[in-house]
Formats: C-alpha cells, sequence, structure tokens
C-alpha cells in the first residue's frame, strides 16, 4: 500500500471523527492496526489502554470474518462498530469506529469520558450501522493504488473544519467539488416533497439560481429515472436528449451529467446529480470523484440528522433539570399547575393542554385548562373520570405511563396520570396536532417524566406547612370576593397570568411570588399591602405598576421596574380582555412584553371546581345559561343563541329551535361575534366557559 494512500486516509478518518464524535483506525485482517487512531472520543482511547486491541483481534479470530457492518458490545452497553473495506477480491482490512453508549446504559454521569460519546439507541442503530457501511467505502476508494487520487482537488482540513463549526459539511463539500478548473460545473440535491414529487433543494455552481426550486416526477427524465431505481446514473454528450428537460430553461444544457440518491435521516431518498456544461466525457477519476462525493454527501446528511438529534436529546435533558429546579422552587400547587400545562402545550404545539386534580383539603375537583378545546369540555372531563375510577386509580393496563386516547370530538391527546407510587394526585391531558409517529413518540417520553416530576412535586407540596404570608395573602384575597365579585374574577385571571409569565422569565421564587401576590391584592392600595407584608416587595411592584397603567414616568429600579410592568400588563388586561389596551403601556421591557403577548395569544389559563361524583349534561346546560344571561351586553335573543350556540347546535338546528330562519340566526350570530370581540364559534364559545369559570 502506498504511502500516500495512508496519509490520504488518515486525513478522511481525521475529517470522520469530527464529524461524527467517533474514534477511526483502520487494521488487516489479523487486527494490526495500520494508520494512526484518529479522533477525540475519550471513552475509546480510555478502553484502548485497557486492552480493547485485543479483545479485536480475537473478534477477528474467533467471530470469522465480518462481511457487514456489525456493531459488538465490547462491554455492558458500549459497543463498536466494526465495517469490511472491501477490493476486487474480497475482504482486505477492517474499518473499526468506536464507542457509542446505549441511552439508557448505567454509567457514572460525572465521567467526563463519557460526555461526548455518541448514543446509541434503537431507532439509530440502522442508521450508524449505515455509516459504518459508507464510511468503509470512502476507505476502499482511497486505498486504491492510483497515480492520481480522487481526493486529490478536495481539501480535507477545509471540510473538518466546517464540521468542527457545527456548520453544513455537504454545503462545504459541494463548495469544493465545483471549484474552477474541475469537470464538475454543478452539483445539487433533490428532496421529495410530494408522494411523486422531487424538488430541487439545495445546488451549488453554475446556473444555481435558476435550477434551485425546479421539480420533477419520479419515472421522468434522468433524475426521475435515479429516483425511481435508487441506481447511479452517468450520461455523456446529453445536450440534445429530452431526458435532461429539467434543464430546458437554461440557455445551455449540460452535456455531462451524473445522478446518484442519498438517504436522509428521516429515511427519505433524496436524488444527488451533478454535471458539466462543457466536458462531454468523464474522465476516470472524475467518476471516482463523483462516486465518493456521494457517500460523502449521504453520510454527512445523515450525521447533520444525527447530530439535530442528539443535540434536541440534551435540549430536552436540559429543560427536565431546569422544571426540577421550577418545581423545587414552587411550595405553590397552583403555580405549580399552571406551570405544568405551559411547559406541556408549547412542548406539543397542540391546541390545549389541561389538568383534572383532587384539592386533598376540600375533596373537590379542579379543573385547570389552557387553549382552546374544540367540543364539550365536561364531556370529556366525565370519560376521563370514568377511566380514573374519579381520581382514584390509575387507568387499566397503563402502568401510570402516558397513553394516547381519542376524545368525545375526535381530537386525540396524551394523558399523563399525576401519580405518587399508585396514589393518583390527578391528570395531565395535552391535546395533539399532526404530529408524525416519531415526534409522538419524543412527545410521549418526554410528558412521561414531566408527569412524574410534577406528581412528586404535588404530593411534596402537599405535606408542607403553609407559610404565612401565603395564608395572609390568600385570606385578603377571599375577602375581595366577598366585596367585589368582579374584582375577585378580576385579580385571579391576573395573577394567574403573572404566575406563568414570571415562570418563562425565570424569575426568582421571591420576585414571582411578589408579582403574583400584587395581582391577586390589587383590589387594595399599596400602603395597606406594605404594612400587611413589610418584608415583601409587592407594595413596591404594585407602586410601580399603578405608574405604568397611568402612564406616569415610574421610579426605575432593578428590582421592580421588570416586575411592575408584568403586573400592569396583567391588570390591564384582565379588566376588559383588550390587548390593545396592555399594548398601549409604556414598553418598559420588550422581553417581558414579548412573553405575555405569546401567552396571552395562544389562550389563557381557566379553571372550574365540580364535585367529583360528576355533574348531568342537564346541569352543564343550565349552567351554560346562566353563564350567558349575565352577559348583559347581549340581548334576550343574542343571550338564547349563544346558550344554543355554546350546547353546540348549529344554525339549522338553532332556526328550529327558535322558530325564526337561519338567515335571521346568522344575523344574530354576527352581532354577538362582534359584541364578543370573536370572530369565530369556538372563541365565542371559549368567551362563554371563560365567563362561567370566571364568575
Amino acid at each position: 500500500m502506498m504511502a500516500s494512500a495512508i496519509e490520504l486516509l488518515e486525513k478522511v478518518q481525521q475529517t470522520f471523527a469530527s464529524q461524527y464524535g467517533l474514534t477511526f483506525f483502520l487494521t488487516d485482517r489479523e487486527g494490526e492496526v495500520l494508520t494512526s487512531v484518529e479522533g477525540d472520543n475519550r471513552l475509546c482511547s480510555t478502553m484502548l489502554e485497557e486492552g480493547l486491541l485485543n479483545e479485536m483481534e480475537n473478534i477477528l479470530k474467533h467471530g470469522g470474518r465480518i462481511n457487514r457492518p456489525l456493531m459488538y458490545e465490547i462491554s455492558s452497553g458500549i459497543h463498536i462498530m466494526a465495517a469490511p473495506v472491501m477490493d476486487g477480491e474480497g475482504t482486505s482490512h477492517y474499518l473499526w469506529a468506536g464507542v457509542l453508549v446505549e441511552q439508557d446504559t448505567e454509567a457514572d454521569t460525572q465521567d467526563e469520558a463519557y460526555e461526548t460519546v455518541p448514543v446509541l439507541d434503537e431507532d439509530n442503530r440502522s442508521e450508524w450501522l449505515q455509516l459504518a457501511g459508507r464510511i468503509a467505502e470512502v476507505t476502499a476508494l482511497c486505498l486504491q493504488q492510483t497515480d492520481v487520487t480522487p481526493l486529490s482537488s478536495l481539501s480535507l482540513d477545509r471540510l473538518r473544519k466546517s464540521v468542527q463549526q457545527h456548520e453544513a459539511a455537504s454545503a462545504e463539500l459541494f463548495s469544493q467539488v465545483t471549484e474552477d478548473g474541475g469537470e464538475i460545473e454543478f452539483l445539487g440535491i433533490a428532496e421529495q416533497t410530494g408522494e411523486d414529487v422531487y424538488t430541487v433543494t439545495n445546488i451549488i455552481g453554475k446556473e444555481a439560481g435558476t435550477l434551485k426550486g425546479k421539480q420533477f416526477i419520479v419515472g421522468e427524465g434522468f433524475l426521475g429515472r435515479t429516483a425511481l431505481t435508487e441506481a447511479p446514473g452517468y450520461w455523456e454528450d446529453i445536450g440534445r436528449d429530452r431526458r435532461s428537460r429539467i434543464f430546458s430553461s437554461l440557455e445551455q444544457r449540460p452535456q455531462l451529467l451524473f445522478t446518484d440518491t442519498a438517504r436522509m435521516h428521516d429515511g427519505s431518498v433524496a436524488v444527488l446529480f451533478g454535471g458539466s456544461f462543457s466536458k462531454k466525457r468523464a474522465s476516470a477519476s472524475t467518476k471516482t470523484l463523483m462516486q465518493m462525493t456521494s457517500i460523502l454527501t449521504e453520510s454527512s446528511l445523515l450525521v447533520e440528522g444525527l447530530r439535530e438529534e442528539n443535540s434536541q436529546q440534551l435540549s430536552r435533558l436540559t429543560s427536565l433539570v431546569e422544571i426540577c429546579r421550577l418545581m423545587a422552587s414552587t411550595p405553590d400547587p397552583r403555580r405549580m399547575i399552571l406551570i405544568l400545562l405551559d411547559i406541556s402545550i408549547n412542548l406539543v404545539e397542540g391546541p390545549f393542554s389541561l389538568i383534572l386534580i383532587r384539592d386533598n383539603k376540600s375533596g373537590k375537583g379542579k379543573l385547570v385548562t389552557r387553549g382552546s378545546y374544540d367540543g364539550e369540555v365536561s364531556q370529556y372531563v366525565r370519560s376521563m373520570m370514568e377511566r380514573t375510577r374519579q381520581l382514584s386509580q390509575l387507568p387499566d393496563e397503563t402502568d401510570g405511563e402516558p397513553y394516547v386516547v381519542t376524545l368525545p370530538n375526535g381530537q386525540q391527546a396524551i394523558e399523563c396520570p399525576l401519580a405518587y407510587g399508585n396514589e393518583v394526585q390527578g391528570v395531565l391531558s395535552v391535546g395533539i396536532g399532526n404530529a408524525a409517529e416519531l415526534d409522538l413518540q419524543e412527545h410521549i417520553a418526554f410528558l412521561q417524566t414531566l408527569s412524574i416530576i410534577g406528581g412528586v412535586s404535588l404530593q411534596l407540596t402537599g405535606h408542607r406547612e403553609t407559610h404565612v404570608e401565603e395564608e395572609k395573602s390568600e385570606a385578603l384575597h377571599l375577602a375581595v370576593q366577598e366585596m367585589d365579585e368582579a374584582a375577585y374574577a378580576r385579580s385571579k385571571e391576573a395573577a394567574e397570568l403573572a404566575a406563568v409569565i414570571t415562570a418563562r422569565l425565570e424569575f426568582s421564587e421571591t420576585s414571582a411570588r411578589a408579582v403574583v401576590r400584587a395581582c391577586q391584592l390589587s383590589h387594595y392600595s399599596p400602603d395597606f399591602i406594605r404594612r400587611i407584608f413589610p418584608e415583601s416587595d409587592t407594595a413596591s411592584v404594585m407602586e410601580t405598576g399603578n405608574a405604568i397603567l397611568q402612564h406616569r414616568d415610574i421610579p426605575r429600579t432593578d428590582s421592580t421596574d421588570v416586575a411592575g410592568y408584568i403586573y400592569a400588563l396583567c391588570i390591564a388586561y384582565s379588566k376588559n380582555d383588550r390587548l390593545e389596551d396592555a399594548e398601549a403601556l409604556p414598553r418598559i421591557d420588550e422581553e417581558a412584553l414579548d412573553t405575555f403577548l405569546s401567552l396571552v395569544r395562544t389562550t389563557h389559563v381557566s379553571e372550574v371546581e365540580f364535585d367529583l361524583a360528576g355533574s348531568s349534561k342537564a346541569d352543564d346546560i343550565q349552567e351554560i345559561a346562566e353563564a350567558v344571561k349575565r352577559m348583559d351586553h347581549l340581548s334576550p335573543r343574542e343571550q338564547e343563541v349563544l346558550t344554543l350556540l355554546a350546547e353546540g347546535k348549529n344554525n339549522q338546528d338553532i332556526a328550529e329551535i327558535l322558530y325564526i330562519s337561519a338567515h335571521t340566526v346568522k344575523n344574530h350570530i354576527t352581532k354577538i361575534f362582534h359584541k364578543l370581540d370573536v370572530s369565530d364559534r369556538v372563541s365565542a364559545i371559549s368567551k362563554v366557559y371563560r365567563y362561567l369559570h370566571k364568575h
């Protein structure tokens, strides 16, 4: 084997080591190492020092020939990959890539050697093996004893640097292949965007701007043929060939075309293509270069997907750590519930989240919701309570794990029992949008951990001694309800908004409690609150917030200006449920405003208490009718129409019940929408339920 081939191979190994976080080296058929060990996988380096090479030699001696990429478990949960390097006569060498650690391996998390080791799980096992096979193919090309190596025009150092900086390695590769002086003048990728439709999504080189976005059908032309057969192709002197019609809009058609396929991280197959407008024939070295480019491109696309997956897992773990920190610093069960609702609805990006929970003190059930449930909430609550035997036990065959249910309105949701051991605290339910199967499984796994944290935290808060200040605050808030029920409802809504906003902005427990308490007690004067809570910032938050509400200059302090701004936003909005009132305030902090607007625009929290024995449908209809009657800005007829609308009746049903025309019903609904400041039925019904829960 030529020295230049070894040097080239070591550069290739360095590039792939940077790209995958593995360690690569080449051995002969007996296990003797022929190249330097490339990569910074510290666990692999440690194991090599502890006798891994001897174990590899034993694998080759006693395990028979390795005729395909394989994965060996060399220690509990720790694997190394081996792939045969083939020449014309069979296996000539073996490529080793290691090591990977199974996701659930019980390793010492403080051991630095584990920190950068790639994660192996059942979902990505086949992808890792496929990568090992592709790298072995590159190795075989490097070992060809030719005078001109196919990588002579590529800068592997540049490619490795782009990988280390987490840039798109495929883009760097395309740039190098199409640089001036080579036979390849353009190189692109077409990804599947429809059942039989492919679109050029990435292209570099001559005419790139014109070709990007072009589409073709499977089986159509040169590119469509490759998409159908998944076999590489070379076509020469094709300037007049109709099968190159995807290039027909160009002033000059390609004379030489190369096509191949590359498998993406999600399993779909992309079409890789490149060629020349001036050369009619491809030299041997150009064909080898394109073959290697195809292998490198597929490897780059796969690892970019794996890297994103690992990044998402790290992000989720970081989020869970932060959630645990929030829960540990949150002795207030209500704020804890709001945090669970906020995290879950934003994670799944679904239409709603809700928590059904038992109040151990009163023995009643409580339903707290976020978002918009498109249907009769009470019907869904009854079905949930049947599955949990009135919140007394876990649903059959769930073992406390999340499960997917179909709701009475036809939607789907992930239900997560909030349990402590076998004791049910409640149920967290999160509506599912159009999540793909892979996303759904990831959501379930994350929500399972979230529900465990939530169940344990709620159990612990139930056994904590209530702070004296919290008792005072709750007593004063309940006193507001006796004096002015409408003011109590507004302050309660403002406090709930403030609880979620301060959690999102990562306020300290003390600061968050001051803002929430200020909203709860906004009916009182700051001077009175200062006498009751002399050690708290609550009064200062109220003074700052009231100044903002009155559009006065505020006393700027580091501790109260943002807190006072959040108080002002929540109070302004809760008065009339109008975003315009909050947005009209002086803009003290853009991040706080953005968080507030994001929360309110994605619907807010509503809460209702009920007997765990449940209620009949007739009771629900009566409650809706009574809530609508209290909406005195609607005419009596509009109240009748809205009541029937909230019961799920359509226009024709309402017309028949009220003995009026469907056209008249439509006019009434238009007026109702205008008076409620909504644009559709769902929003109008949501207003009814919010009014019911607030009053």
